[in-house]
């Protein structure tokens, strides 16, 4: 953990104890100022990110476990059935750290941090923007629908 805190120049880092459920972590955001880093140091939880196809993908963390996903991921957080775990947050520099966030309902295609991510892991392609899941003439995944089928 040294090395990598030396070696990204991760100077910053404070303790987080969270013992039971809290609407702030849980409620989809994502921090426009850098990368999510976590150290476990004690109990476990879920952090959940969205996949490409805009589907949730959970991660049950553990103490030892390191955490990292790139700023602009939409993620969100909560503890398990133990209620408890305990984490270091690391932050680039030695400046004090953003925390700041931003919910999904509030991006819209206008966050600096988000585009950049959607570009570099996304293809380009946000699912926030995509109009076609809300589309009733949709019907690319009607099970009924074979025009497209070659069986």
């Amino acid at each position: 953990l040294q090395v990598f805190r030396e070696e990204h120049d991760y100077q910053y880092a404070d303790i987080v104890v969270v013992s039971g459920y809290a609407e702030k972590f849980y409620i989809e955001h994502l921090h426009a100022a850098g990368d999510e880093v976590r150290y476990v140091i004690d109990g476990t939880g879920y952090f959940d990110i969205r996949d490409v196809h805009d589907e949730w993908v959970r991660m049950h963390a553990r103490a030892g476990d390191f955490v990292e996903f790139p700023s602009g991921i939409e993620h969100r957080f909560a503890v398990d059935d133990n209620l408890y775990i305990q984490a270091m947050r690391l932050y680039p520099g030695d400046g004090e750290p953003d925390w700041s966030s931003v919910s999904r309902s509030e991006v819209h295609g206008n966050n600096t941090s988000r585009n950049e991510y959607v570009d570099k892991y996304l293809c380009g392609v946000d699912p926030d923007l995509e109009d076609h899941h809300d589309d009733p003439d949709d019907h690319h995944d009607d099970p009924d629908d074979h025009h497209d089928d070659p069986d």
